[in-house]
C-alpha cells in the first residue's frame, strides 16, 4: 500500500521541512515504506522507499556525499531526506543539480526531528491508508453478493463498482457481449475494447489460456485492465476497469488491485453460475419441443401452441429448416491442451454457444428462430421475411459462420437448407434439410452449404441404386476399369467424367486434365476397350455416365482407392 509524497510532505512532522528539488514530482510519487540509510547504500534501499539520512558516512566529502545521493537515485527511491547538522551542513550545489536532473524529491530536515517520530507517522499513515483500502474491499465484496443474491442486473453492479473504486467498469460475458456497464463508461475505451477482444478471439478463440488473466488496453493516452473471470479452469467473461492514467500500475499496486477487484470477478462469476443454472432448465425444455416439432412428435396442435406459448415461441410465422455439423469436434478439443475440463464439459459448453448465437443472430436480422441439438447436429428453424427465401438464408448462416470461427477458429461447421419452407411444416422442413446436408457432405465435403433443391440427381441416383439390374450394369461396365486403375494407378473414371463435361471436346479434356493430346486419346480408346462401349454411341455413353454417377453416389469411399 502507497500514499504519495505530497501525503508524507503534509504530515505534522514535516510541515516545516524545505523540498530543495523534485517539488513538481510530489503528486506522481509515492511511498510505500520508510527507511534510515547511512553508506554504504549497496542493495539495502528497494523502489519507492523513503530514505532518511543524516550524512554521517560522508561527512565533509562532498564526493563521497555526491556518491551516495546517486545510488539512491538510482535505487528506485521515492526520495531522500537529510538531516542538517553536524555531518551535513548544508546540500552542496552539486548534489542539488544531481537530484534536479533527475527530477528526484530531495528534502532538507532539521536536525532536531527524530526519525523515529518520522517512521512512527509515516508508516502509521501507510497502515492506516491499508485499513481503509481493506474495510474498502470488505464493503465491496458484502454488497456485490447482496446484489447478485437479489438477482440485480449486472447493469447495476458496474456501476456501484465504478462508484467504488472511481472507475469506469464494464462486464461481458465470454463471447464478447456486453452484460453491464457503468454510467460514465467512455465510448473511446470501448471501441478500443471491442477491437482489442476481437483480436484476442480471432487469434485464440473463446477458450484462450489463463497463464495471463491481466490484460492492458491503450485508449486516448490512457490504460484500461481487462481481466479474465473464471471458475474451475473456466473462462466466464470479462471485466474492463478505465482510467489508470498515462501508465500501466507498478507492481506495488497490482496486489492492491488484484485483491480488490478479485472481489469484483469472484461476485460476477457467481452472478454467471447462477444465470447459466436457470439457463439450462429452460434450455432443455426448448431443446425437447424444437426436437419434437422436427419429427412431428407433438400429439395435437393445442399441445403444440401451448407447450409454444410457454417457452415463449412463436410457431404461427413461416420458417424454414437449417441443419449445421459442426465437423472434428474431438480434434478441436485436442488442440486446445491448456484446457483443464474434460471434453463433455467442453462440448456441452460449445453447444450452448452455438444455440446462443444462433438466436443472437436471427434477432440481429429481426427474426424469430427456434433451435435445439440433436445427435450430433444443430438444428434451427428460421423466420423467412420475404420471397428470397434461400438468400435469406445464406447471409444468416454467414453471419453465424462468422461467430462460430470468431469463438472458435479450429472448428468447422457443413450446412444444409430445406426447400420447403411456411407455415407448420417443420417435420417436412427438417427431412430435407438433412438430406440435404448429408447429400451434401457426401458429394461436396466438409465445410460447404448446401440446399435441397440442387440435390435432385443425387436423389434420383440414390433412388436407382436400389435397383438390383441398375446394380448389375454398373458393376459390370466399370469393373474393369476399377481394376485398371488399382493395377496402374490411372484414373480412367475421371478421364470419362471430364471428357463427358466437355461434351467429347478433346483439346479442352487434355487442358484440364494436364494431358498430352495423343495420351488422351489413347486413354479414350481404352476405356472403350475395357468396358465395351463406344465414346460415339450416344446409349453407350448413357450408361457409362449412369453407372459412374451410382457408383459414386453409393460408393464414394471405395472410389478413393483408386484416385
Amino acid at each position: 500500500m502507497s500514499i504519495s509524497m505530497k501525503h508524507v510532505h503534509s504530515l505534522d512532522i514535516l510541515k516545516s521541512t524545505v523540498i530543495r528539488t523534485g517539488l513538481n514530482e510530489l503528486d506522481s510519487t509515492y511511498v510505500n515504506w520508510v527507511s534510515v540509510i547511512e553508506t554504504p547504500v549497496e542493495a539495502f534501499v528497494r523502489k519507492n522507499e523513503l530514505v532518511l539520512t543524516s550524512g554521517v558516512g560522508c561527512a565533509e566529502n562532498e564526493q563521497e556525499f555526491y556518491k551516495f545521493v546517486k545510488e539512491i537515485i538510482q535505487s528506485g527511491a521515492s526520495g531522500l531526506a537529510i538531516a542538517l547538522g553536524p555531518f551535513i551542513k548544508f546540500i552542496p550545489p552539486s548534489i542539488i543539480e544531481l537530484a534536479s536532473n533527475h527530477q528526484f524529491i530531495l528534502i532538507e530536515l532539521d536536525w532536531s526531528i527524530r526519525f523515529s517520530d518520522i517512521l512512527e507517522q509515516v508508516l502509521g499513515e501507510i497502515h492506516e491508508q491499508k485499513h481503509q483500502h481493506l474495510k474498502r474491499i470488505e464493503q465491496i465484496r458484502k454488497s456485490l453478493l447482496d446484489f447478485i443474491l437479489s438477482g440485480l442486473s449486472l447493469n447495476i453492479v458496474a456501476d456501484h463498482v465504478s462508484k467504488s473504486i472511481e472507475c469506469p467498469v464494464l462486464i461481458a460475458d465470454k463471447r464478447g457481449v456486453i452484460r453491464g456497464k457503468s454510467n460514465a463508461f467512455p465510448d473511446p475505451l470501448l471501441d478500443k475494447w471491442a477491437q482489442f477482444l476481437h483480436k484476442q478471439l480471432e487469434e485464440d478463440g473463446i477458450y484462450h489460456s489463463l497463464d495471463q488473466t491481466f490484460d492492458w488496453v491503450e485508449y486516448q493516452g490512457e490504460y484500461a485492465l481487462q481481466l479474465t473471470i473464471h471458475s474451475t479452469g473456466n473462462i466466464q467473461g470479462y471485466i474492463v476497469v478505465g482510467g489508470f492514467g498515462p501508465e500501466p500500475f507498478s507492481e506495488e499496486e497490482h496486489d492492491e488491485w488484484v485483491m480488490l477487484l478479485e472481489h469484483v470477478t469472484t461476485a460476477v462469476a457467481i452472478h454467471f453460475l447462477h444465470e447459466q443454472a436457470a439457463k439450462e432448465a429452460e434450455w432443455r425444455l426448448r431443446d425437447d419441443f424444437v426436437w419434437e416439432l422436427s419429427r412431428d412428435a407433438i400429439p395435437s396442435n393445442d399441445l403444440m401452441r401451448s407447450r409454444a406459448k410457454s417457452l415463449n415461441y412463436q410457431i404461427n410465422l413461416p420458417y424454414i429448416c437449417i441443419v449445421a455439423k459442426p465437423e472434428q469436434l474431438n480434434e478441436s478439443f485436442q488442440s486446445m491442451t491448456h484446457l483443464s475440463i474434460t471434453f463433455d464439459h467442453w462440448l456441452h459448453e460449445w453447444i450452448r454457444h452455438m444455440e446462443e448465437e444462433a438466436e443472437s443472430i436471427a434477432k440481429s436480422m429481426a427474426l424469430k428462430s427456434m433451435v435445439t441439438y440433436q445427435n450430433e447436429e444443430l438444428i434451427i428453424f428460421l423466420e423467412v421475411s420475404h420471397q428470397k427465401v434461400i438468400e435469406q438464408v445464406k447471409t444468416y448462416i454467414g453471419k453465424l459462420q462468422t461467430r462460430f470461427q470468431f469463438l472458435h477458429p479450429s472448428l468447422s461447421v457443413t450446412w444444409g437448407i430445406a426447400k420447403q419452407y411456411g407455415y407448420s411444416c417443420f417435420a417436412g422442413s427438417y427431412q430435407e434439410a438433412k438430406k440435404a446436408l448429408d447429400i451434401g457432405r457426401k458429394r461436396n465435403g466438409k465445410n460447404t452449404i448446401s440446399v435441397y433443391a440442387d440435390t435432385k440427381v443425387d436423389r434420383v441416383m440414390e433412388s436407382l441404386e436400389k435397383n438390383s439390374d441398375l446394380q448389375e450394369i454398373a458393376i459390370n461396365t466399370l469393373d474393369s476399369l476399377l481394376r485398371y486403375a488399382e493395377e496402374r494407378q490411372i484414373d480412367l473414371l475421371h478421364t470419362f467424367t471430364t471428357y463427358h463435361h466437355n461434351h467429347g471436346n478433346v483439346s479442352q479434356t487434355a487442358r484440364e486434365l494436364n494431358l498430352h493430346r495423343q495420351s488422351l486419346l489413347y486413354r479414350l480408346r481404352k476405356i472403350e476397350s475395357l468396358t465395351n462401349c463406344s465414346l460415339d454411341n450416344p446409349d453407350d455413353l448413357f450408361i457409362l455416365d449412369l453407372s459412374i454417377r451410382l457408383w459414386l453416389n453409393g460408393l464414394d469411399i471405395k472410389r478413393t482407392e483408386f484416385r
